[in-house]
């Protein structure tokens, strides 16, 4: 070989050296803009965790990130088809997985690229008032309804108790989960939405209980419209002082409305593990989530990657068998 030629391969060598982190590097920042895709409405929860995550990212330098809402079906094509270079992301709950296990989703969450779980968001499990309770006998104090006596009457008395359901597969799943952890059975009244279900708890008749937000609990404690009998985070949050978690009576269960971010399918390991590491320094970020978790109790529950991917495989066959434990047989979705 001539020198020459020597020289020039060594040349293109170190070249080529040079030239490939270079490449990965601008594959991984590309984007100007992050789009975050999220399936709810301005001022949902996920709305308001994927706003707090994007303001937190965007401030870390690099590209800006952004929420989008749209449809879940919109959602969901747009990320389908979307390019897997981290320009387009979708955040939601684990509400993929319950489209599998119900087979009520058209895809189900193989179909996206888990990058990061973000946070959990803890529910209040409440009993609606029917307007103040009725006086006490003189010097006595009315005795407040309490989570204990609720599954004791259940157990005695199964469906004794209406539970207002949401017609979400995330929410009844979440519910047989506490129903098969407390040992009771409700009975079920089905609503379209969390808006008409909060409205019937605030307004409606004493004795039916349900899922409202901590914020929502707490705002109608005062008025004595709802009676909170329990928490499903771990730890008593500060804006419902004295309400017990639902561990108590429920053999240690915690569950709450889990967000996480997911990318394309075919998205390269690379750039999942740049965005986990960045979410990572959001999660890491003093005050990301003081607002949420000051009103809401989401508190950070970060899993990134392969972690985040065996969470949801391990949620998908715990609730699959969880359903095959139980006869629910015309119970989800019945109307009263």
């Amino acid at each position: 070989m001539r020198p020459f030629q020597f020289l020039m391969l060594v040349v293109l060598a170190v070249l080529a050296q040079l030239v490939r982190p270079i490449d990965v590097r601008a594959q991984e920042l590309s984007c100007i803009t992050v789009s975050i895709i999220v399936p709810t409405a301005v001022g949902s929860a996920g709305d308001l965790v994927g706003r707090a995550v994007a303001d937190a990212a965007t401030k870390l330098g690099g590209p800006a990130f952004r929420v989008r809402n749209r449809p879940r079906d919109i959602a969901r094509q747009l990320i389908e088809d979307a390019a897997p270079n981290g320009c387009t992301l979708m955040l939601d709950t684990q509400i993929q997985v319950a489209f599998e296990v119900l087979g009520k989703g058209t895809t189900d969450w193989r179909e996206f690229k888990p990058i990061a779980l973000l946070t959990r968001t803890p529910m209040a499990i409440v009993l609606s008032a029917g307007g103040p309770p009725p006086a006490a006998p003189k010097g006595e104090e009315p005795e407040p309804p309490s989570l204990f006596g609720i599954v004791a009457g259940l157990r005695d008395k199964p469906e004794s108790v209406t539970f207002a359901l949401v017609d979400d597969p995330l929410e009844q799943l979440l519910f047989l989960r506490m129903e098969e952890a407390l040992g009771a059975r409700f009975r079920i009244r089905s609503y379209a939405n969390g808006i008409a279900r909060y409205r019937e708890l605030v307004r409606g008749p004493a004795g039916v209980a349900g899922f409202v937000s901590l914020k929502g609990a707490a705002s109608r404690i005062k008025g004595e419209q709802l009676n909170v009998l329990a928490v499903s985070g771990a730890f008593e949050p500060g804006m419902l002082p004295g309400v017990p978690t639902i561990g108590s009576e429920a053999d240690g269960l915690t569950f709450g409305i889990d967000h996480g971010l997911f990318g394309p399918r075919d998205m390269p390991n690379d750039i999942v593990k740049t965005l986990a590491e960045t979410m990572r320094s959001v999660m890491e970020t003093r005050g990301v989530l003081a607002d949420l978790h000051n009103e809401y109790g989401t508190e950070a529950a970060l899993i990134t990657g392969d972690g985040f991917a065996q969470y949801l495989e391990n949620l998908s066959a715990d609730w699959g068998e969880m359903l095959q434990r139980q006869d629910n047989g015309g119970r989800l979705g019945q109307k009263s």
